[in-house]
């Protein structure tokens, strides 16, 4: 998602401790490279709030502690949660991330290669050589894979993904 030149980087996943610090989920792998960052900019009430980073430490493959200035209790933390951070176009850049790796498709619609309706995306993983779309369909989720090979278009206008589907994995439960 681009929201005035920013792209959309993750959220703000829980509170940890009692001095403000924040655990931040990701979207993509920028953990390792995020120690390289002063700020982030977070959506509180439809804008995009620039806060500088005092400390950090990466936690998992998409989770980083954080301390965020001005924010220094828990209950003040507790008040972004939730809440989607995202990075501007020359912080992508200064991390050497191309801004199309950006593109959210949390909500696109997933039709199979005969254009039939498969389900919403819910959630993008991005597994190193085997990445996989989580979509809800009308009775169950599915975990179906994305590799470019299996992509057949994708239209960001309609946000719908045609995805080429083996015979029988839609019924898999």
């Amino acid at each position: 998602m681009i929201k005035d030149n920013h792209f959309l980087a993750g959220s703000l996943l829980r509170t940890f401790g009692t001095k403000g610090e924040i655990i931040l989920k990701f979207k993509n792998d920028l953990p390792k490279k995020i120690k390289k960052l002063e700020s982030i900019f977070v959506e509180a009430d439809g804008k995009l709030v620039p806060f500088f980073i005092v400390a950090i430490q990466e936690k998992s493959v998409n989770t980083t502690l954080v301390k965020l200035e001005g924010v220094d209790s828990e209950k003040k933390a507790h008040e972004f949660i939730n809440a989607d951070f995202y990075l501007s176009e020359s912080q992508i850049k200064n991390l050497n991330y191309s801004t199309e790796e950006y593109i959210d498709i949390t909500g696109y619609i997933v039709k199979d290669q005969h254009n039939k309706l498969v389900g919403q995306v819910i959630e993008f993983l991005d597994i190193p050589e085997n990445p996989l779309l989580k979509v809800k369909t009308s009775v169950n989720e599915l975990l179906l894979p994305a590799n470019d090979e299996l992509i057949i278009e994708v239209d960001d206008d309609e946000r719908v993904i045609l995805l080429h589907i083996v015979d029988g994995i839609i019924d898999l439960d």
